[in-house]
């Protein structure tokens, strides 16, 4: 290849990025004819390319990530600004290097530099893109969303969150759910797992995370900080999941703990926040996975992890820490599946409490917020244990039965306290209140 090509091509594949084509010179006879005809193409959006609201997920002080549906193969692209007019905002494209991310049907963005405990806005694009010629990608004019906002999390940021779980994509609960959510208007939403039954295809999660049946839109102002529930690992959610839902990047996590893609640990104000994942209710060597599971080396790889969250000094200084895990680990019952049965499946998870239970307690871990069950339960502190449990209940929308119900459980700091309140989202009223002193850092 002469220079003179090699240097036409170079330009023109980064021009074309941004659909500025250089005026061609020197060039082959044949080359003219695929620059003439890559120029001469038009590629109008196709109708209404935007699919969903966006989902605002993986908060850091200095990120957020934001996932949406498309209806044809596009690139993706979010603005944000510290204003709501949006001036001088800040373009970002889908993640992927060398390549940006192109799909068919979500589209994955996310915007860094950021800064902490800051409201920013921000919206969503999408460029449909063809290929007229050869490998030459041209895209069409960028569709535009709505504007909407986020305030990313920090030290310096409202020490308040609200969790949701076990919503089993059943519409009806998901709607009084997301219907508090809106109303309490926490910064940040913690979704303790389970939001599947059991997930088969792309297009199973992109109508669960990003086109549900209800609450549209419920992620769009408010970042989703997601932690595994067992039912998310099964079918082949484990393998779609990815694609709706964005992980941790690995500058947030030391290479030996790359594995742990959804582990949390956040500063909310005065709260820190930290999501640790139990995996499945059933034992490794249980038939159902086909002897695919490594969930018990699995917890155990999140013992340093969660060791080393406390040596971060705005972990460690923390007047409050929660902790969240989908299935508890703790039950007053003494009967109860611990997890470690071929029989039944578990109702509570022995092993991650024997392994992170202490590292919890020797932190003075003031609560921790669990799930699965599908029954809300308070659970208080024990003699040689710092934390109390509160499981939250689950999609039920039966009022006859009084003991399960929907639930959005709310943490605030309020006069010094963390104040908790566990919304009964069926009846509309408070099931339980509680509240919790600064642990000694």
């Amino acid at each position: 290849m002469d220079m003179k090509r090699r240097s036409f091509l170079t330009g023109s594949a980064l021009l074309t990025v941004s659909g500025i084509v250089p005026v061609a010179s020197g060039m082959l006879p044949s080359e003219q004819a695929a620059h003439d005809k890559y120029k001469a193409t038009v590629v109008p959006p196709p109708g209404k390319l935007l699919d969903s609201e966006p989902l605002l997920q993986v908060p850091a002080p200095d990120s957020v990530g934001v996932s949406f549906a498309v209806n044809a193969l596009a690139v993706g692209y979010a603005q944000v600004a510290d204003n709501p007019e949006m001036k001088n905002a800040k373009q970002f494209v889908c993640e992927g290097m060398p390549l940006a991310e192109i799909h068919d049907r979500v589209l994955r963005v996310r915007m860094d530099g950021l800064k902490p405990a800051t409201k920013y806005w921000y919206r969503i694009g999408a460029a449909a893109v063809t290929y007229p010629v050869g490998y030459w990608m041209k895209p069409s004019p960028i569709e535009w969303g709505g504007v909407h906002s986020f305030t990313t999390p920090g030290e310096a940021a409202a020490s308040h969150f609200m969790v949701m779980n076990d919503t089993h994509a059943q519409w009806k609960p998901f709607a009084m759910v997301t219907d508090k959510m809106r109303e309490l208007q926490a910064p940040v939403t913690i979704w303790n797992g389970d939001a599947t039954n059991t997930s088969r295809t792309l297009e199973d999660n992109v109508k669960i995370f990003l086109k549900p049946g209800s609450g549209t839109g419920y992620g769009a102002d408010t970042a989703i900080l997601f932690n595994n529930g067992n039912h998310d690992f099964r079918g082949q959610a484990n393998i779609y999941l990815d694609q709706v839902l964005m992980t941790r990047l690995p500058s947030e996590r030391s290479p030996r703990d790359w594995a742990l893609k959804r582990n949390f640990a956040i500063r909310q104000g005065d709260i820190a926040l930290i999501g640790l994942d139990t995996g499945e209710d059933k034992p490794d060597f249980h038939p159902a996975a086909g002897g695919a599971t490594r969930f018990e080396p699995y917890r155990e790889a999140q013992v340093p992890w969660l060791e080393d969250q406390f040596k971060r000094p705005e972990i460690a200084q923390a007047p409050f820490v929660v902790a969240f895990v989908h299935i508890p680990i703790f039950d007053p019952d003494p009967n109860a599946n611990p997890g470690t049965l071929l029989e039944d499946y578990a109702t509570w998870q022995k092993q991650a409490a024997e392994l992170w239970g202490p590292v919890l307690t020797r932190n003075g871990v003031q609560l921790v917020i669990a799930a699965h069950q599908h029954r809300y339960r308070f659970d208080p502190v024990l003699p040689g244990r710092s934390w109390a449990q509160i499981v939250g209940g689950g999609p039920s929308v039966n009022v006859a039965d009084t003991k399960h119900f929907p639930t959005v459980i709310e943490g605030k700091v309020a006069d010094g306290k963390l104040r908790i309140i566990v919304h009964d989202v069926l009846k509309k009223q408070i099931a339980g209140e509680f509240s919790f002193d600064p642990r000694k850092a």
